[in-house]
């Protein structure tokens, strides 16, 4: 079974406590979201691109906020949380792309004994998708004959 272990990154992450500067700088990566960390490299919240765009259009410079401040922690309410939304390096790759598709998130920290060990976007999994020999072949064809069957329904 194919899990985020597999694909993951390894740890990229922000500081809880990065200036906007930073955060800048460090959003300049392939990914439009980084988990934010505190200083036992504990996922705490994650930082998007939209996180920083509504400090701008707040009028506020960059020197104005911190990670911690414009955070989420991925459930309803903003900011930190004892129980940020995660995966584990087993949680299967179906079960990601049902997270992030329900919650709408960009990519989702992988965390082992609450300690950031990855990340994982959805670039990574349609990567996957086209990487020839990635998927096995009787799961592929089994995924698409099940999509077949409730297309003309």
């Amino acid at each position: 079974m194919l899990c985020a272990k597999h694909i993951m990154h390894p740890r990229m992450s922000i500081p809880a406590r990065d200036r906007g500067t930073s955060i800048v700088e460090r959003l300049m990566c392939p990914y439009p979201a980084l988990p934010v960390v505190n200083d036992d490299s504990e996922v705490i919240g994650i930082v998007s691109e939209y996180d920083v765009l509504d400090v701008i259009r707040e009028g506020r410079t960059l020197s104005e906020f911190d990670a911690e401040a414009v955070m989420s922690c991925g459930h309803a309410e903003h900011g930190s949380c004892e129980t940020p939304v995660t995966v584990m390096p087993e949680t299967p790759i179906d079960d990601i792309v049902e997270i992030m598709y329900s919650l709408n998130f960009s990519i989702l920290p992988v965390v082992e004994h609450k300690k950031l060990v990855g990340i994982i976007g959805r670039k990574q999994i349609i990567n996957a998708l086209a990487e020839k020999g990635f998927w096995p072949e009787h799961e592929f064809q089994k995924r698409v004959q099940s999509s077949k069957i409730g297309a003309g329904a």
